[in-house]
């Protein structure tokens, strides 16, 4: 049964650690709300660990630095993982995937920062394709002819990130995770990296002394990554229905009829996260 919050000061007595995510949590797009930043303070202020688990394709150097520069306090946080960071450690054990990538942004990318695999910009020299999250979202229909192409030449994707959905500073857009989900459809072979992978809770929280999941609040705003994630860790759920949602009016049916579809429990929602 799901329960409205106003405050999550209100159950901060039900909960010592936190995993939260970013985009939709604080950061909207590239740019962070400085109210939810000061909810996170009080919340380290007041005794609570905090780890973030995001499912960006930056590594965890590129993501440290944009948060810092976003005036985010990042000595507040116990832990920190990207899905990028998780891609790169998967590139550089598995060299057997090729040489050659083809970026579906046109940009260089962060998982393959450093290693020895070459940008190009035509599929057909490409041996593998990478979709990574950005705070940009992406356009599912301009890809298509590329996602048709890479099908006919059998070429793997890398979804750095499976969020089908993502919140820029111009509201909701499409995601990595949308196009990766046609390319199966398709009949494409998917290697994805990020939540909701249990993983993820695991290793935030291998090293905690006198950890109990079940005094452990995952925070986000989706429900396919963030509440299935929190779900199978067998933690406390919270749902913020500003994110990718955009739940208003009658919002408890719909959480419960999200909740129905995607096979979950959400334990509290409310619409952005206050002290």
């Amino acid at each position: 049964m799901t329960q409205k919050i106003n405050y999550i000061s209100r159950i901060k007595d039900t909960f010592d650690f936190v995993i939260s995510g970013i985009n939709g949590v604080f950061m909207h797009g590239n740019r962070a709300d400085s109210d939810v930043v000061d909810t996170l303070i009080k919340m380290y202020q007041s005794g609570k660990k905090i780890a973030l688990a995001s499912n960006s394709g930056m590594r965890v150097q590129n993501m440290y630095y944009a948060l810092k520069q976003n005036d985010v306090p990042m000595n507040i946080f116990c832990g920190l993982i990207t899905a990028g960071e998780i891609a790169h450690y998967y590139l550089k054990t598995h060299p057997q995937i090729g040489q050659t990538y083809y970026s579906l942004s046109g940009c260089s990318s962060f998982a393959a920062d450093g290693l020895r695999f070459r940008q190009v910009d035509s599929i057909v020299i490409a041996d593998f394709i990478v979709a990574e999250t950005s705070a940009d979202g992406v356009d599912e229909n301009d890809l298509l002819p590329i996602l048709e192409q890479s099908l006919h030449l059998h070429l793997p994707m890398l979804c750095v990130g499976n969020n089908t959905s993502v919140m820029t500073e111009n509201g909701v857009s499409l995601s990595v995770g949308a196009c990766a989900e046609r390319y199966a459809m398709m009949g494409g072979k998917i290697i994805s990296f990020g939540k909701p992978n249990v993983r993820i809770a695991s290793y935030l929280t291998e090293n905690m002394p006198n950890f109990e999941k079940k005094r452990c609040l995952v925070i986000g705003d989706c429900m396919a990554t963030d509440m299935r994630m929190g779900n199978a860790y067998g933690a406390q759920n919270l749902l913020l229905t500003s994110g990718v949602h955009q739940l208003n009016g009658d919002v408890e049916r719909q959480i419960n009829d999200l909740s129905g579809s995607y096979g979950l429990n959400v334990d509290y929602y409310m619409e952005k996260l206050q002290w």
